[in-house]
């Protein structure tokens, strides 16, 4: 996936002079973790041996592939930094290994989550037994407690990415970036700290809901706000980026050309 997207920039900044086009070992690495954090969605402690546990291997599939979908999320936003700016200093390798231990940290949440959400699911196609564990496993007022747990790991994903795209500002005279490269940054520093910020939001909210059984579903809620404000921001930082680069363009007509 990294050699198929750094060779046809898909969906990548054509704006962007991408510096990490040579992967290198801390790029490796942190692949490797995440396909272990994929392998640890699927596989479980023993293999089945009788068919109701291959019917319930089948099951898993589902929030498997549902799973798949904000590793791969963070994954990207992982590989997007690397190209863009090829950093390995010192402190950008403390923050990549801090941020592959809360990916791995991240994954068991997220799998039990994914499961209780598609209760609804397993009613409808007739998974009562498994359904039943779930619900004898996690009482309501769990519930809160495990939105805390998966909202402390999503939080400090995103946060410590933040402080990653602080490093590659702080280091913009180094990386010789130019005026859109540094919007880029800044404005990849803000999406990262609102992604950070709502799961935030959400721990606090089944912090102090924790004693009361919808607890976990209202700091559930709190996640539908990343559909408003990351598509507020998107616009805002849409129309300011066009307006820099029309102001560049006025200022350097021969780079436009």
């Amino acid at each position: 996936m990294r050699t198929a997207l750094q060779k046809h920039y898909l969906g990548l900044n054509k704006d962007f002079r991408y510096r990490g086009e040579e992967p290198g070992r801390l790029e490796n690495f942190s692949d490797a973790v995440f396909a272990l954090a994929i392998t640890l969605l699927l596989i479980s402690t023993t293999p089945p041996s009788n068919f109701q546990q291959i019917k319930r291997f089948v099951w898993d599939i589902i929030p498997f592939c549902l799973c798949i979908a904000p590793i791969l999320l963070i994954w990207y936003q992982h590989f997007e930094f690397f190209f863009r700016y090829g950093l390995r200093n010192a402190t950008v390798v403390f923050l990549n290994t801090l941020f592959l231990i809360i990916v791995l940290f991240y994954v068991y949440p997220l799998k039990f989550l994914t499961k209780f959400i598609l209760i609804p699911i397993g009613y409808l196609f007739g998974q009562d037994e498994m359904v039943s564990e779930l619900v004898e496993v996690v009482k309501g007022t769990d519930m809160s407690y495990l939105m805390i747990i998966y909202g402390v790991g999503a939080s400090c994903i995103f946060a410590v990415l933040t402080f990653m795209y602080r490093n590659a500002l702080k280091n913009a005279d180094l990386l010789q970036l130019n005026e859109i490269e540094r919007f880029d940054t800044q404005a990849s520093v803000y999406a990262n700290l609102l992604m950070g910020i709502i799961p935030f939001f959400s721990v606090l909210v089944a912090f102090l809901l924790r004693k009361q059984i919808l607890g976990g579903m209202y700091a559930g809620i709190v996640y539908m706000l990343y559909f408003p404000v990351m598509f507020t921001f998107g616009h805002y930082s849409s129309k300011k980026r066009k307006k820099l680069l029309e102001t560049l363009d006025e200022v350097n007509p021969e780079s436009a050309d």
